[in-house]
C-alpha cells in the first residue's frame, strides 16, 4: 500500500515536471508539498523570476491540476486551488505597485489615486 506522502509526492511531481525555471519549479514543489504559504511561495518565485514567469508557472500547474489530477490528488489540488486563489486575489495589488512605482520614478507626475494636496512620506523625501 502507498503512503499518503508517498501519493502527495506522486501528484506534485505529475504537476511541476519540466516545469521553468527550476527554481520557480522548487518554490512551487514546496508550496505543494505544505512546506511553505501559498503567499511565501508567490513572494519567493516572483523574486526569483518576475511577474510573468511567476503567472505562467501558476496558470501552467492550475490546469495541470484541473486536467492530470486524480481522485488521491485532493489534497495537492487544494493546495493548488489556493496558490491560485492568492495569486489572483493580489493581482491587482502587484498591479498598483508596479504603477505606483513606475509614477514615482518619473519626475513631476502625480499619481490619480491621491487626493488633492495630500502629501505622502515618498514626495517629501523627494521634495526636500
Amino acid at each position: 500500500m502507498t503512503s499518503r506522502t508517498g501519493l502527495e509526492a506522486e501528484a506534485i511531481s505529475r504537476l511541476t515536471d519540466g516545469l521553468e525555471p527550476a527554481a520557480i519549479r522548487a518554490i512551487l514543489v514546496q508550496c505543494l508539498a505544505g512546506e511553505i504559504a501559498p503567499s511565501t511561495a508567490i513572494s519567493r518565485m516572483l523574486e526569483a523570476g518576475g511577474a510573468p514567469a511567476t503567472r505562467a508557472v501558476i496558470d501552467e500547474v492550475t490546469h495541470r491540476a484541473a486536467t492530470l489530477s486524480r481522485a488521491s490528488d485532493r489534497l495537492v489540488q487544494d493546495r493548488v486551488d489556493e496558490l491560485t486563489q492568492v495569486f489572483v486575489e493580489n493581482v491587482a495589488a502587484l498591479a498598483d505597485v508596479s504603477d505606483s512605482t513606475k509614477t514615482l520614478s518619473q519626475p513631476g507626475q502625480v499619481r490619480a489615486s491621491r487626493p488633492e494636496g495630500f502629501v505622502d512620506r515618498d514626495d517629501r523625501r523627494i521634495s526636500e
